[in-house]
């Protein structure tokens, strides 16, 4: 064959060869078309109405329980390995419910330091959430939050996020004392109208504490704040002068300072707060909880205090201002036990809505007087009683308080293993 003949077949083979192509390509198109039919008739959940597949993937969340209630709340991690990403991958059905259900994308947990393509992904996710109310779970490393850009597209969408929970729980020990700065300078600050929960801690380290004046700055953008909590936490560049103008807070009905099964901390804020709608507190004994409630005179409830080493004439001052009150317990106060017990017996106008007092005692001696108070104040204002970590009190309290008990009484006095109560060998 001559030269030219050659160069025409072997344009031939490469048309043909082009268009085999093409034509495999086809093939492979009708092929996955038909595969995706095929997992669409085989698949029961693409079969279902997207209102309950919807409901499946949902499931599928690892729920969050809060401190409150123990309400799940789900909370899955912004990231290309977790539950909504993966579900994306399984099948094209799949990927169609799952950016349909918005729910699926209103929750998210970012721990720092994070990838370089979360900055990418966080738009993307927030999205997919819609105009879903958001629940966000920051954690790890805080220190070098300003750093990070992930922070302003968060602030950016302020006005979705229902819960926030920022927790400080890295427990490398090389970093030095550091300040937690939840603003950076110049940061636009967006109002958080729809914000309910606030949980705001350190976990593992000591040696951390939040700027003061942002965690005002923060309730300041948040009017319909419901549930606070701070965690193993203290302020830095302290808070305000107390002479200055209170935040007023009229929709927060739970506070919280530490964690709720131990000892009230720091509650330092509460020179700054107005709180008239309160119905539950735990915090510590001192001249800021009088003076909150003083200017409150809040419907509290449920109070939890921790009154080491604070005045039993201003505690008793305090409990004057709440006669709402109907759970009480009290941290390491059995120095007070005599006086509050004989107030309790003697003074129908002081707590006239207790029904609960919790004493956790942390193996401290109560006087054999205060515990015959006690007996009379069980006993005349039918109060469930529960006191922890104590000694055995005398054989003839513990004879009475048994006797209270079969006539319908609820105590429980002992340790968290042992109700003295129920101990045939105390008698």
């Amino acid at each position: 064959m001559s030269a030219q003949q050659l160069r025409t077949r072997i344009e031939e083979l490469s048309s043909e060869i082009a268009l085999q192509k093409r034509l495999l390509k086809k093939l492979q198109q009708d092929k996955s078309v038909a595969l995706g039919q095929l997992n669409a008739v085989m698949d029961p959940v693409a079969r279902l109405p997207l209102e309950i597949s919807s409901e499946i993937f949902l499931q599928c969340l690892v729920p969050n329980c809060t401190p409150t209630q123990g309400d799940p709340s789900p909370r899955p991690m912004a990231g290309a390995r977790h539950l909504p990403m993966l579900l994306l991958n399984v099948s094209n059905a799949w990927r169609f419910i799952a950016i349909s259900t918005p729910a699926l994308w209103s929750a998210m947990q970012i721990a720092f330091p994070c990838a370089q393509r979360l900055t990418r992904l966080l738009p993307i996710w927030f999205q997919r959430a819609r105009t879903r109310p958001l629940s966000i779970l920051l954690r790890g490393e805080l220190v070098n939050f300003l750093k990070d850009p992930i922070f302003t597209t968060i602030w950016r969408h302020g006005g979705q996020i229902e819960h926030l929970e920022i927790r400080d729980d890295e427990s490398d020990d090389e970093h030095n004392s550091s300040v937690i700065e939840i603003f950076g300078y110049g940061t636009t600050l967006y109002p958080l109208p729809l914000l309910k929960t606030l949980i705001i801690g350190t976990w593992n380290r000591q040696d951390r504490v939040f700027c003061g004046p942002e965690i005002i700055q923060l309730l300041r953008l948040s009017p319909n704040i419901v549930e606070c909590f701070f965690g193993g936490m203290e302020f830095s560049c302290m808070l305000p002068p107390v002479a200055t103008k209170k935040l007023v807070l009229r929709t927060l009905r739970r506070l919280t300072f530490g964690d709720p099964t131990c000892r009230p901390e720091n509650n330092d804020v509460l020179d700054c707060l107005t709180l008239p709608a309160l119905e539950a507190l735990h915090a510590a004994a001192g001249d800021e909880l009088l003076g909150l409630l003083k200017r409150s005179s809040p419907p509290l409830q449920e109070l939890c205090v921790g009154v080491k080493d604070y005045p039993c004439s201003l505690m008793q001052e305090c409990l004057q201002i709440i006669p709402t009150l109907v759970r009480f317990t009290i941290w390491e106060g059995s120095e007070h036990m005599t006086e509050l017990f004989a107030a309790l017996t003697n003074s129908s106008s002081l707590l006239p809505n207790l029904r609960s007092l919790t004493i956790h005692a942390r193996s401290r001696d109560i006087p054999d007087s205060a515990w015959r108070t006690l007996l009379r104040a069980v006993l005349s204002r039918r109060i469930q009683l529960r006191i922890l970590d104590v000694k055995v009190p005398p054989a003839e309290v513990l004879a009475a308080f048994r006797e209270a008990i079969v006539d319908g009484a609820e105590v429980y006095i002992g340790t968290e293993e042992c109700n003295f109560m129920n101990s045939p060998s105390l008698n």
